[in-house]
């Protein structure tokens, strides 16, 4: 593109801001706080202090107040004096200027698919009854109306706090958004809409494709909020096409509800209506879906042959700032008949777009009316806590569940040898991706280092092309004279009005209040009684082993956003692919020697692993050349040498807890304890101590766990976690 064309593009794009703001509109709004106040910047809640206070006055429930502070749940008079929250004049302003949003957005989204008012009333979104389902105008999703209701409460909850709002997705590869760019699949589509929305109304959205390509959603599930997140606020389920039985959806929408720090609404996709109603049902959970079919916009000046152009996805497009790369492939892979193309995902995104606009037109709403009721109808300002925060809701749902008759759900009918799992908040970590917190929700994160300071990391990292966001492809652009939603979300006054700003007042939080549940606070590490185990000491002391690695993880931050930067390697011959989907294993042989993971605040005495032994003989590169444990040499304290063998006839897994050797198993002890519960998931129970579970005692505690194929089998014994479970 030379200079002029490129001087010739930006005047159109100008000119198409201007009809923008001219047909649907801007976003007008600033605080003038600083500039009545001789600059000052408006007061915003002391999170620290505030902490301290409610502590101290609060000493035999603190903990119960840091689960409150965490989901953003304070009492109206902790605002202070002076904070945004506190002006009546600030939120009569704020509300008219984000009712004004809400309505150009939904708009846009009309125009764009050429809907009318009446056609699709109530903003497109039905709430159903079970016993009587209404009639009368088409919708495109479904939602019960006391979830919408949550919903708004969530939403007003995050507008009152100034905090994240997190819409997480687990799926399969259509849902990934396989045949298209990454930035094509629906969430981030969604993201791309709705992110400006949010931040005008003082939230940050944060929207997580964690779907992965040829599995469903238990590998991810049994990890509770280790990979899917600690905070998840809207959680989608979209894989009908890889987990058609209703067992492994049943394990999803448990671990979805009973662990982390908050509790979701559920939605799904299609597929699984059935299991949305019944988890309501049996806990209250608020649940609702899509419906309506594929949708196609209705271009006023632009002739488009759908069928033929289901997909635009390219791996390159023209750009300055990556010289340096290889050859990229000139089509795209992927484009299975399966998968959906891009103008499907694009209504999948607009369908969760207006679920959030209605509930965001209750919230509103609520909020309006309430800023001038009477205090005794729970009016006022700040708006008082009761119409915003859901705790104790929430816990009603978990109550529920964790008082669920097990053997009458499909997660019982799935694990009728742990059935104790379908009513425990798990954790767990893994080396696949994408994954929220990538750094911090691997199996790497939680090794305990080697006498020399060796912690398993990834082999064979090389140094990524370029960490910049993509660019947008020409091809995948709205067309000029069409409706573009995300540009109507976007828009604001024209530059010469010097109102650009929303300047919200942010309320920001202490480290202490992070995306992080599990206490970093030490404790004491012990054995119970019964158990009657070997304690490896001496010689055979359990030392951290120098051999495992990571191979198969991709390169880069792969944890299913926008910001993602996965797989830009100089090799890489689809750079702007964007996709996040990775399988990486952490793998060890009989030379690794032992690998220790540190766990925190265990209770259940369960630990669990995605486990694949059927890797090739040879096939862990770190011990590639060695012939001892270890890599030991005489003056390192060798103690026997190791031989290769074509056949592992010598095959043996232990595992030890804290210390204490708890079983020493052959190939065909350790295939009894492993299940295959869904497609290409084999799930190893490696520790199940039920009688810690029912302790009258029982207690948070850190706990280690050990794990190694002995020596005998060199190189040929092999194995890699991909997953690992806890509780």
């Amino acid at each position: 593109m030379t200079n002029a064309e490129r001087a010739a593009e930006q005047v159109a794009w100008t000119a198409k801001l201007k009809e923008i703001r001219e047909e649907y509109g801007y976003w007008d709004f600033e605080d003038e706080y600083s500039a009545n106040n001789e600059g000052k910047d408006r007061p915003t809640v002391d999170w620290i202090a505030l902490s301290e206070a409610k502590r101290e006055k609060k000493a035999d429930n603190a903990n119960e107040y840091d689960d409150a502070a965490r989901a953003g749940e304070i009492d109206a008079a902790d605002f202070p004096e002076g904070s945004w929250q506190t002006d009546a004049a600030y939120v009569a302003s704020f509300l008219a200027q984000a009712k004004a949003l809400v309505r150009r957005v939904r708009t846009s989204i009309y125009d764009e698919y050429g809907w009318t008012e009446e056609e699709y009333p109530n903003g497109a979104v039905l709430h159903p009854e079970s016993d009587d389902p209404p009639t009368g105008g088409k919708s495109v999703a479904w939602m019960y109306e006391e979830s919408v209701r949550a919903l708004s409460r969530k939403l007003l909850r995050a507008m009152m706090t100034n905090d994240h709002f997190y819409v997480t997705l687990g799926g399969h590869s259509a849902a990934a958004g396989h045949g298209n760019n990454f930035l094509q699949s629906y969430m981030m589509e969604f993201q791309r809409v709705m992110e400006p929305v949010f931040d005008r109304l003082g939230m940050v959205l944060v929207s997580s494709n964690l779907a992965q390509g040829g599995m469903g959603t238990l590998q991810l599930a049994l990890a509770g909020s280790g990979i899917y997140g600690a905070k998840r606020d809207f959680m989608i389920w979209d894989s009908s096409m890889t987990e058609k039985d209703t067992k492994p959806q049943d394990v999803f929408l448990r671990q979805m509800l009973l662990s982390g720090e908050t509790v979701p609404v559920l939605f799904d996709m299609g597929g699984g209506r059935g299991m949305m109603d019944k988890i309501r049902t049996e806990s209250g959970a608020h649940v609702g879906g899509a419906g309506g079919g594929g949708l196609l916009p209705r271009y006023r000046n632009t002739t488009v042959n759908f069928s033929e152009k289901k997909y635009n996805a390219a791996c390159w497009t023209e750009r300055t700032d990556v010289p340096d790369r290889d050859v990229q492939y000139p089509t795209y892979g992927g484009q299975k008949s399966w998968h959906p193309g891009n103008y499907i995902h694009q209504s999948s995104a607009r369908k969760i777009t207006l679920v959030f606009l209605r509930a965001l037109d209750e919230a509103l709403a609520l909020w309006e009316e309430k800023a001038t009721a009477p205090e005794d109808e729970g009016g006022g300002i700040p708006l008082d806590a009761r119409h915003w925060h859901l705790r104790e809701e929430d816990e009603e749902i978990r109550k529920a569940l964790r008082s669920a008759d097990v053997d009458a759900t499909g997660c019982g009918a799935l694990f009728d040898f742990l059935p104790r799992l379908c009513t425990t908040p798990m954790r767990g970590a893994g080396e696949w991706t994408p994954r929220r917190d990538p750094d911090r929700s691997s199996i790497r994160s939680l090794a305990k280092p080697a006498e020399d300071g060796y912690v398993p990391g990834i082999l064979g990292s090389h140094e990524q092309l370029y960490v910049t966001r993509d660019v947008s492809q020409p091809q995948q652009r709205v067309p000029m004279g069409e409706v573009d939603v995300a540009m109507v979300a976007r828009s604001l006054p024209p530059m010469a009005s010097g109102r650009r700003k929303r300047s919200r007042s942010l309320v920001s939080r202490p480290a202490s209040f992070a995306n992080n549940t599990h206490s970093q606070m030490s404790l004491e590490s012990s054995v119970p009684a019964h158990h009657v185990r070997r304690h490896l000491d001496g010689d055979a002391k359990i030392v951290p082993g120098r051999g495992w690695t990571v191979q198969g993880h991709p390169l880069g931050f792969c944890d299913g956003t926008s910001n993602s930067v996965c797989y830009r390697e100089k090799t890489n011959h689809c750079l702007m692919s964007g996709h996040n989907d990775g399988r990486g294993g952490m793998k060890g042989d009989g030379l690794s020697g032992w690998l220790v993971l540190q766990l925190k605040d265990v209770t259940e005495g369960i630990f669990m692993s995605r486990m694949e032994s059927y890797h090739d003989y040879n096939s862990n590169a770190r011990t590639e050349g060695w012939t001892t444990v270890n890599n030991r040499t005489e003056e390192d304290g060798r103690r026997r040498e190791m031989k290769n063998s074509n056949v592992p006839a010598t095959w043996k897994f232990e595992l030890a807890v804290n210390g204490v050797l708890q079983y020493s198993w052959n190939i065909t002890e350790y295939r009894l304890r492993c299940h295959y519960l869904s497609y290409n998931n084999d799930i190893c129970v490696l520790w199940d101590d039920e009688s810690r579970a029912n302790s009258p005692n029982k207690k948070k505690e850190d706990v280690e766990i050990a794990m190694r194929l002995r020596g005998e089998g060199g190189r040929t014994s092999l194995i890699a976690l991909t997953h690992i479970y806890y509780a």
